[in-house]
This record gives structure tokens, C-alpha cells and sequence, in this order.
């Protein structure tokens, strides 16, 4: 079982989810989204060599914290979702026995939200859903920093969705079919240099 290696062979969809879930799965070569399999040991030194080169590639610190602040809210709106759902399947079902709270106290864990087996189950989802209201108040703090970014850098509000980005870069840069399942982290990045160099030598023209 082998991993990517770098920016130059790991797929740009690749990169998504890793960086929006952290689902080290998908460094490694040919995973094909379904199957359980055994992430080798070196996949976070891997990832992280991987996330450096990227922000090398993109030779912008303030895109590269955008993107990154951009992949951080749409995990925390995801997390907020999900533990939300759990936490009211829990509280609505009195009939739960152990083995299905056991099920859903192990899915809460996953998104870091640790359940007190020791305590009632009252005085759990309450506290949990105390911690999941900081949670909210942290999306909107950061979702106020994105849009202040994107109104100071006039970024793309649609940079959290691959396939969007993909049609724009298709539509400005007159390539067709670039398909973000085999493009590769190095080559989208210099697609998005060519689409911004291309959009900026039309804003000078528009300029004159």
C-alpha cells in the first residue's frame, strides 16, 4: 500500500477531502472512497510535507490561509450538523438501549464531542450541546473573517466547492474537461495562476 507522494501525483479531489476531513484514506494511491483499509503510519508526515508544498506552489500566503480558513468552516459547519442530529436522536429516543447509544457515543467521539457514560444522559446532552453552541459561535466568528477577506482580496466566495471552481477554470481558461479526480495538486494550482493572470489582463483591458 503506498501513499502519494507529493502535490505532483495526489489528485486536487484527493487533497480536498483530506483537507476538509482529514481522512488520511484518500492519500493513499488507487482508494477508491469505499473500502476499509489500514492507513499506513507515516500518512500525517506525508500529508503535512504535502500541505507545505502546496502553500509553496500557491506563492501567496494570504490565498493560501484563505483556502485554508475556507476548508476550517466547512468542517465546522458539517461537525455542527451532524453532532446536532446525533445528539437529538439521542435525546428523542428513550427506548435507546446500551449497545445503540454505544453506537452513537462512539459517532460523537469521532467529531471530538466525548461523551461521560458515568453521567446521565440529561446532564450529557446538555453539556454537549453547550459545547456545540461555542462551536457555532466559533463559525460565526470565522465566517465574518472569510467574508472580510474576500471583500479585502476579492477572493472567490465559491472556493469550498471543487466542481464550481473546476467549471470556472474551464470557463475562463478555455480548457475543457478538467477533471479534479485525476488533475493533480501542482498542475490545478497552475491552471488557477493561468485563470487569474487571464482575469487580470481582462480587468486592465476593461480598465483602458
Amino acid at each position: 500500500m503506498h501513499l502519494y507522494k507529493n502535490c505532483g501525483d495526489l489528485p486536487i479531489y484527493n487533497f480536498d477531502v483530506v483537507y476538509k476531513t482529514n481522512d488520511f484514506k484518500y492519500l493513499v494511491v488507487d482508494y477508491n472512497g469505499y473500502d476499509d483499509i489500514d492507513i499506513p503510519k507515516d500518512a500525517n508526515e506525508r500529508w503535512e510535507a504535502i500541505k507545505n508544498e502546496w502553500v509553496k506552489l500557491l506563492d501567496d500566503a494570504t490565498t493560501a490561509y484563505y483556502y485554508q480558513l475556507v476548508l476550517e468552516v466547512v468542517y465546522l459547519q458539517t461537525r455542527y450538523n451532524v453532532v446536532k442530529q446525533l445528539l437529538k436522536i439521542v435525546w428523542d429516543r428513550e427506548d435507546m438501549d446500551d449497545e445503540s447509544l454505544a453506537i452513537y457515543i462512539g459517532a460523537l467521539g469521532e467529531w471530538h464531542y466525548f461523551w461521560n457514560e458515568k453521567a446521565t444522559k440529561a446532564n450529557e446532552v446538555e453539556r454537549l450541546l453547550k459545547q456545540l453552541q461555542r462551536s457555532q459561535n466559533k463559525i460565526t466568528l470565522k465566517l465574518d473573517e472569510l467574508e472580510k477577506m474576500k471583500e479585502e482580496h476579492n477572493l472567490d466566495e465559491d472556493a469550498s466547492t471543487l466542481d464550481k471552481q473546476a467549471v470556472t477554470l474551464e470557463q475562463i481558461t478555455g480548457k475543457n474537461n478538467i477533471d479534479t479526480r485525476t488533475t493533480s495538486v501542482s498542475k490545478w494550482v497552475e491552471i488557477s495562476k493561468l485563470a487569474e493572470s487571464i482575469n487580470e489582463q481582462r480587468r486592465k483591458s476593461n480598465g483602458k
